[in-house]
């Protein structure tokens, strides 16, 4: 699924590079700051993010980063039981809902920039810092007994946490309430890498119009456990988790850049020129 994705990104690009050839009227823009939204799929789930990006010179400036992603293990398969309707479907083996909050600086060069209509801006970037993982615990509608009084059957349930000795996919019900456990949420520090490639489409310098795609790198200081594992001969601890995790994403940014454009009074760039020319 991923090679197809990236196989569809370089297509967009190379048709768009393919139709350049009319040069832009606005390149002389000298570029202070921008901001930016961000949207992705990951590979092991979904990532919403902010950016600041603050300029060095034409080609690069450094980057100001904060996401907040949802983490899913490769394990996870809805299910649900077949002995009961219209029950909400669930995780079986599913102990804690995983949320990533990170935030760091880092940088990002420009490699080629948009001088025609239509073409493509391409960079480059890696930014690192802090992330925090958040550990909420998840619980189960579990069936604990079943009366049949005057041929109605009344099912009675309790929120349980999974526990693989005791429960069966045929003793749940449903999934808990989200909020359940909520106050037992528990956090793990760690740091994170994020390093990728920028593609801007934009028609308009002003505009940030960007497919991104890249790798996330998280290190937590102890193992996050999403799935329960069995214990085997080898290990016998029921929380394994793990300390690394790794995603490969692609994603939409979009956002605006704030330059001066075009003006000789308001451009930085104009008027060190033109007082280079005044002492001459």
């Amino acid at each position: 699924m991923w090679y197809l994705l990236f196989l569809i990104v370089f297509i967009l690009i190379f048709f768009n590079c393919y139709s350049q050839g009319e040069l832009r009227e606005d390149i002389n823009i000298a570029t202070t700051s921008d901001r930016s939204f961000f949207i992705g799929a990951n590979s092991n789930g979904f990532t919403i993010g902010f950016e600041k990006g603050k300029r060095i010179d034409g080609f690069r400036k450094w980057i100001y980063n904060v996401n907040f992603s949802y983490v899913k293990d490769p394990k996870e398969i809805r299910v649900e039981n077949p002995y009961y309707n219209n029950q909400k479907r669930f995780v079986f083996g599913k102990v804690n809902s995983d949320f990533v909050l990170r935030t760091g600086i880092g940088r990002f060069k420009e490699l080629y920039s948009i001088f025609d209509k239509n073409s493509v801006a391409i960079g480059y970037f890696w930014w690192g810092g802090v992330a925090c993982a958040f550990l909420k615990p998840i619980y189960y509608e579990v069936v604990e007994r079943i009366e049949i009084i005057n041929n109605v059957k009344y099912i009675y349930i309790s929120d349980k946490k999974f526990d693989y000795s005791i429960h069966q996919v045929s003793d749940i019900y449903g999934r808990s309430s989200f909020f359940k456990g909520i106050d037992e949420t528990k956090l793990i520090p760690g740091i994170t890498i994020n390093t990728g490639i920028r593609f801007n489409f934009a028609e308009k310098y002003e505009h940030m119009k960007i497919i991104e795609t890249g790798i996330i790198i998280d290190i937590f200081s102890k193992p996050v456990q999403i799935m329960f594992v069995e214990p085997t001969s080898i290990s016998n601890n029921k929380n394994n988790g793990k300390f690394i995790f790794t995603s490969l994403y692609i994603a939409y940014r979009f956002g605006k850049i704030k330059f001066w454009q075009n003006a000789t009074t308001k451009n930085p760039l104009n008027t060190e020129i033109q007082e280079n020319e005044n002492n001459q």
